[in-house]
């Protein structure tokens, strides 16, 4: 299955690019398709405090994912 990796601020910049597809095997999680954006873009290496989202919705990394999917990665975000 074909799934699109989005990176937000920092994590956009370490990787060099706002996003990637990946090609992952089915019934992948959010976490499988995590190591294999850190395999594409070791400069992510260590991802401290990010969230995830599944189609624009907050999920673990446990969360199945399906054809299709996009996956976001979301640093901490700070400021005032």
């Amino acid at each position: 299955m074909r799934v699109e990796i989005r990176y937000f601020a920092s994590l956009k910049d370490r990787a060099g690019t706002a996003r990637d597809e990946l090609d992952l095997p089915e019934r992948a999680t959010v976490q499988v398709a995590v190591a294999r954006a850190l395999e594409v873009h070791p400069k992510l290496v260590p991802l401290r405090a990010v969230r995830f989202a599944r189609n624009a919705e907050l999920c673990e990394p446990e969360e199945l994912l399906a054809d299709g999917d996009e996956v976001a990665l979301l640093p901490p975000v700070s400021g005032g």
